[in-house]
């Protein structure tokens, strides 16, 4: 099972950065390139003498084809200042990565004044729901809670952080934040943000904070990669960990989810989730997923299960 999430991450990065790589030769080649024009120096521009009538005589033909046709009608009049038409083309192209990861985070956040929300619930009784807003679009307040249960993990000395931590029916209630660091909006590469939570039981009254700095790479409408360096602490454990991930769409409301967790302790584990994620309505998607992860959220996702589970994870924006 390891060996075929290695061989899928690695051929997919690979991949990628063969696409990335002619994407820059690409841009650089225009953005490089002299285009060369002949003026003519006695060039009319007389505007007198052109005659201005209206399409098929009728003044008002746009505005009616506008508040007919369902198609237009959903896109922003440039006359009013809105957003235009190619930044609606370009946040289109990411309405499956703005639901987000399973195991692994990625670095876009919905628009200003969107909801996030996700509920988990898997077959060994794992139960969370998550709830994030967008105050602008570079910050979204982030909001969870949830609880393990049957957790089984292969590294036997986390057994005291496991019966503090991820104790059957132990309520963890988390808050915190991600602030995006680089967009494509702004003309940049990938997509980079930072991500950092304070967590606590509601038991033993345990805290913990996790941090991340997500990458997120979108090399075409149908494949983007995640790479996300991780740190956890808390007073009994404190370890960092890595998380790379990768999106495929197979239909436009279709997507695959290939994961990986890597936590660096005295001795290294690995996670591997696969996800198939579908969007039966704008704003609306369910994730079908298996993994070994001890949990979908922070606390969970570098820790290694004994056994695999299945999960579903609702998700919507709105």
């Amino acid at each position: 099972m390891r060996l075929f999430f290695f061989i899928l991450i690695f051929s997919q990065l690979t991949n990628s950065l063969f696409v990335f790589a002619e994407k820059v030769k690409k841009d650089s080649h225009e953005l490089n390139s002299i285009r060369w024009e002949k003026v003519k120096e006695k060039k009319s521009n007389n505007l007198k003498k052109i005659i201005w009538k209206s399409y098929r005589n009728d003044e008002s033909y746009f505005q009616n084809e506008i508040d007919v046709r369902p198609e237009i009608k959903k896109l922003h009049d440039y006359r009013n200042g809105n957003k235009n038409i190619f930044q609606q083309a370009r946040n289109a192209k990411n309405k499956l990565l703005n639901f987000g990861g399973i195991t692994v985070n990625n670095a876009l956040i919905p628009e200003i004044g969107t909801s996030q929300i996700n509920l988990n619930y898997d077959s060994k009784g794992n139960l969370f729901g998550f709830y994030g807003y967008s105050f602008s679009n570079l910050f979204q307040l982030e909001l969870s809670t949830g609880s393990f249960n049957d957790v089984n993990l292969v590294d036997n000395k986390l057994s005291s952080f496991q019966g503090k931590y991820l104790s059957n029916k132990n309520l963890n209630y988390k808050i915190g934040g991600k602030f995006l660091i680089l967009s494509p909006k702004n003309y940049d590469l990938f997509w980079m943000a930072f991500r950092t939570s304070i967590g606590t039981n509601e038991q033993t009254n345990k805290s913990y904070i996790i941090s991340e700095l997500i990458n997120t790479f979108r090399f075409n409408d149908k494949f983007a990669f995640n790479f996300s360096p991780k740190y956890f602490y808390s007073e009994i454990e404190s370890f960092g960990g890595v998380g790379v991930s990768s999106y495929l769409n197979l239909l436009d409301n279709l997507q695959l989810i290939p994961e990986i967790n890597i936590a660096f302790k005295s001795g290294s584990e690995f996670t591997s989730s696969i996800g198939l994620r579908y969007s039966f309505q704008t704003g609306k998607s369910i994730d079908i997923y298996y993994s070994n992860a001890a949990g979908v959220e922070d606390i969970g996702q570098l820790l290694e299960d004994k056994e695999y589970r299945f999960g579903v994870k609702l998700n919507f924006l709105y």
